[in-house]
């Protein structure tokens, strides 16, 4: 929609840079262009947990948008990025004056909503092990380029990271990861992960029979 992109600023971040701070307040809704960038919490004894990791053409920040007055997590870049502002008080226009516009930022609410409620679910009922599968099989969704050595997930992920994602302790998403790498199903290097064999870990993942 042209009104959109003449409403918006186009900013270059270098990875590791803060896009905003939990806290502050919210002027604008943001769309990654190009790059990676996690969505982080920290916790009351100074941890951080990893909420979302964005990817190109996701919005992110519209804490504005939605008419809360500040941001309720950080944004940091996970590799140099190019993003997309939108001034809050022009998305609340965009929204009031274009229903197609209105109907895709439902939809885009009503997605974050299944996936929050999808996670929810699985952090309270299901095993470390399926939560960690899950969570890697979905990155590989998103980020996953074919090699010859399997299917590696394109964002650096720490075990620290995986274990924030997974709402687990980084000891059991270590001893999970070095299982499945001895296994044969994956290969844990320091900040990334190749899934060797897909079905073994969709099977885990599933619940439908142990790894080999």
């Amino acid at each position: 929609m042209l009104e959109v992109a003449r409403c918006c600023r186009l900013r270059r971040f270098e990875r590791g840079a803060f896009v905003f701070f939990e806290g502050t307040r919210a002027r604008a809704v943001q769309v990654l262009y190009t790059g990676r960038v996690k969505v982080v919490r920290e916790t009351d004894d100074g941890r951080e947990v990893i909420i979302r990791i964005i990817q190109p053409g996701e919005i992110f920040g519209g804490a504005g948008g939605w008419g809360r007055e500040v941001y309720p997590a950080t944004a940091v870049t996970l590799e140099d990025s190019r993003i997309l502002e939108l001034p809050s008080e022009d998305f609340a226009t965009l929204v009031e004056r274009y229903s197609d516009f209105a109907m895709a930022m439902i939809r885009e609410l009503a997605t974050r909503l299944r996936e929050a409620e999808a996670r929810i679910l699985e952090l309270q009922t299901e095993r470390v092990e399926r939560r960690i599968a899950r969570t890697l099989l979905r990155l590989a969704n998103k980020t996953g380029t074919k090699t010859e050595r399997g299917i590696e997930i394109g964002v650096p992920l720490s075990r620290q990271s995986l274990a924030d994602l997974c709402g687990t302790t980084l000891s059991t998403a270590s001893r999970v990861l070095s299982g499945w790498d001895r296994a044969g199903i994956i290969f844990a290097e320091r900040e990334h992960v190749t899934i060797r064999h897909a079905h073994q870990l969709v099977a885990i993942a599933e619940d439908i029979a142990e790894a080999e």
